[in-house]
Parts: C-alpha cells; sequence; structure tokens
C-alpha cells in the first residue's frame, strides 16, 4: 500500500494546477498578440462586425473558453493554497 500525506497531495494538485495555468495564460497572450488588443476589445469587435467574421468568431469563442479556464484554474490554486481540500473515498 501506498501512503501520501496531504502536504504531497497538495504539492501535487498545485503543480498540475499551475501548469495548466500557464497553458491558459500562454493561449490568451497568443491570441492578445494575433489580433493586438485584450479581450474585451477583442469581444466588442466582433459583436459590432457588420457581418459575420468565421474565423474571428471561431478564435472568439476558444479565447473566452481559456479566459473562463484560467479564472477557474486560478480560484482552484487559491483553494489548494489555504488548504481548502476535501478529502473523499
Amino acid at each position: 500500500m501506498v501512503q501520501v500525506t496531504k502536504q504531497a497531495v497538495q504539492q501535487w494538485m498545485l503543480l498540475d494546477y499551475l501548469a495548466q495555468k500557464h497553458r491558459f495564460q500562454e493561449n490568451v497572450r497568443l491570441f492578445e498578440r494575433k489580433y493586438d488588443m485584450p479581450f474585451d476589445a477583442f469581444e466588442k469587435y466582433v459583436a459590432s462586425a457588420p457581418k459575420e467574421l468565421i474565423n474571428e468568431w471561431d478564435d472568439y469563442v476558444e479565447w473566452k473558453a481559456d479566459n473562463e479556464f484560467l479564472h477557474m484554474t486560478e480560484q482552484k490554486i487559491r483553494d489548494v493554497q489555504a488548504g481548502n481540500i476535501e478529502y473523499i473515498g
């Protein structure tokens, strides 16, 4: 049987969430560079376009998801760092 401490589980979770955060941040940065604007400005641009911009719309959906996942992951990191972990099983 393998035994694991609560601290080891917290460290593993933290490393995993930090890796996820890095990936989402990098995706957001790539879109910011591609369009030379932050997400909020891009969202307004896509919403006010006179015709549907298919490629931009696809990027908008992905960029929005990356932003949302980034915020969720940052909250998970704060929870793990604060020890807000519930063990089940």
